[in-house]
């Protein structure tokens, strides 16, 4: 599995759909393209992470190598798990029965959209004790263990990047690192960008990266007066190549909510059939044809 970009809002499109803001930065409309190319050729020799499982051999090789390698490195990628069921996680219910947790050659890493539906609220506010049970239920998985769990933002950790979201995300930072799991770490911290470098393994080293940093309203996000390292897209673009120098015979992988691309709904990859009748995705039976009504929704949805 060399790259793996599940369903979600691409990065590279809305991103670079913000010229004015990057021009207020400082680009010209050169600029932009050569900070766009340097952008996707560092992040085409990482691996992008957005929601299955990658197993490293001792050869260091992806899983499928020869019969006689061992595994060094085993990481679980799991996003979305924001949202309980029934008091239940499937997910995290797998992962409880299927994998030994106290084997310390498995990484858990959960990408983004930790609480459903809008983060962590303050403290005194409605919805916060649901929220810390979700966020609970996600820790279980590793608590007591001695393999390493990670947790990354998301945009509805970001308040789904509406005002306010720069506190949401700290208060889920500020809970989940205030229990003192040892095993248990936030990337990046504060509501910064990143990137943050974590070795993980003797072959393996996980880049966290918060993809909501771009896209959210740069006057709700910490910027040039924050105590973030990198505090424009310029910095984050050179601190990624110096870890890539950093780590040269090392497995990088890069765990960020948003893919760089993806062929979903969120990149307004849509059926024929979703054009003419939307319906069927409420209810199979609604064969209701809505020929250029029912195109809005899904050209809102690649955009939004």
């Amino acid at each position: 599995m060399d790259h793996v970009s599940i369903g979600r809002r691409p990065i590279f499109k809305r991103v670079f759909s913000k010229g004015p803001d990057l021009d207020n930065k400082g680009f010209g409309e050169y600029q932009i393209l050569m900070f766009m190319r340097k952008f996707i050729r560092i992040i085409s020799q990482v691996l992008i992470a957005a929601g299955s499982s990658l197993v490293v051999s001792a050869q260091g090789s992806l899983a499928g190598g020869g019969p006689n390698d061992r595994v060094v490195q085993r990481l679980f990628l799991v996003g979305d798990a924001g949202e309980l069921k029934d008091g239940h996680h499937p997910v995290c219910d797998w992962l409880k029965q299927h994998v030994d947790w106290n084997d310390s050659s498995n990484v858990l890493v959960y990408l983004g959209d930790n609480v459903y539906p809008r983060g962590v609220p303050a403290d005194g506010s409605a919805g916060l004790d649901d929220a810390k049970r979700i966020l609970d239920y996600q820790l279980s998985v590793v608590a007591g263990k001695k393999a390493r769990a990670f947790f990354v933002p998301g945009n509805h950790d970001w308040r789904q990047g509406r005002p306010g979201g720069w506190q949401q995300v700290k208060n889920e930072e500020d809970y989940i690192m205030s229990l003192g799991m040892a095993n248990v770490d936030y990337l990046p911290k504060g509501g910064c960008p990143g990137p943050v470098a974590v070795e993980v393994g003797e072959k393996v080293v996980l880049v966290g990266m918060d993809s909501q940093w771009w896209l959210q309203d740069e006057n709700q996000r910490p910027g040039v007066e924050s105590a973030c390292d990198c505090k424009d897209g310029k910095a984050i673009i050179n601190a990624l190549h110096d870890i890539i120098g950093t780590y040269p015979d090392k497995l990088i992988v890069l765990a960020m909510h948003h893919p760089l691309y993806t062929h979903g709904e969120h990149g307004g990859y849509y059926t024929i059939k979703q054009h003419i009748f939307p319906l069927t995705d409420l209810n199979p039976g609604l064969w209701i044809p809505l020929p250029l009504i029912g195109s809005i929704y899904p050209i809102t949805r690649g955009v939004f």
